[in-house]
Formats: structure tokens, C-alpha cells, sequence
């Protein structure tokens, strides 16, 4: 159970070092995107599709982030099979894939956002999949509690 924990705790250090990342990227987004179209050669035309496209997607990431630093503390507190644990897997699901909708669009504009697309729909499968999981064991474990 400690490496567990461990493994939970450095999971959610990540989370919370990820958060404080995407907060500095949400102010200096527009210095980071006009330094790479000035060092790949892009037109200047790359600036507005690219950081829309960003701030577009910053809240579905803060969203990630929060759903997910909810559920490992619950996990931290033993709570591992309940709903609300396969409720925040559902939402960080919706959430990769609106990002992947998002990333689509922005495709469209700037070519190489496509492979986002194609990585952010399957990260979101692969957490449907451990929702579908999760959700089975929620079941098996409320059907034990149930029994004498």
C-alpha cells in the first residue's frame, strides 16, 4: 500500500506541477508561440490560428488537471471504486476529446496540430477504457457489500 501511495503522491505533484506550468504558459503563450513562427519560419499568419487554438484548449486543461488532482486525492484517502471516481474519469474523457474537436479545427490552420488530434483522442479512449473499468468494479464492489 505505500508504494501505492507514493506512486499516488508523485502522480498528483505532477498534476499540481503541470497546473503551475499551464498558468505560466497562459501569460507568456503569445512571447512563446512568436519566438517558434520566428525560429520554424512560419508566416506570420501562424500567430492568431496557434494561440487561439491555445486558449481555446486552456480550460479544458485546467479541467484535466483539477478532475484529476480530485481523483488521486481520493484515491490518497482509500477511496478508489467509488462513482465519483468514475464520474471524474468520465469528465477528463469529454474533455480529451473536446480538446482533440479543438486541435481538428485548429488543424486545419496550422498542419502539425492534426498529430495532437490523433494523440489527444487516444489518451481520451484510454480513459474511457479505465473509466469502463473502474465502473465495473464499482459494481462488483457494491454488489459484495451487499452480500452477507
Amino acid at each position: 500500500m505505500k508504494k501505492q501511495n507514493r506512486s499516488a503522491w508523485l502522480s498528483l505533484t505532477l498534476v499540481y506541477i503541470f497546473g503551475a506550468l499551464l498558468i505560466v504558459l497562459a501569460f507568456t503563450a503569445p512571447l512563446l508561440v512568436r519566438t517558434y513562427i520566428e525560429l520554424t519560419v512560419r508566416p506570420e499568419t501562424m500567430f492568431l490560428p496557434v494561440t487561439t487554438a491555445f486558449y481555446v484548449i486552456f480550460p479544458l486543461a485546467a479541467a484535466t488537471l483539477v478532475a484529476l488532482a480530485r481523483l488521486l486525492r481520493r484515491i490518497l484517502r482509500g477511496e478508489v471504486f467509488v462513482s465519483a471516481n468514475v464520474a471524474a474519469l468520465r469528465l477528463i474523457s469529454y474533455l480529451l476529446y473536446a480538446a482533440a474537436l479543438v486541435l481538428f479545427v485548429a488543424g486545419f490552420f496550422y498542419g502539425p496540430f492534426f498529430i495532437l488530434t490523433a494523440a489527444a483522442a487516444f489518451i481520451a479512449t484510454v480513459v474511457r477504457v479505465v473509466k469502463n473499468c473502474f465502473d465495473a468494479a464499482v459494481l462488483l464492489k457494491d454488489e459484495n457489500e451487499l452480500t452477507i
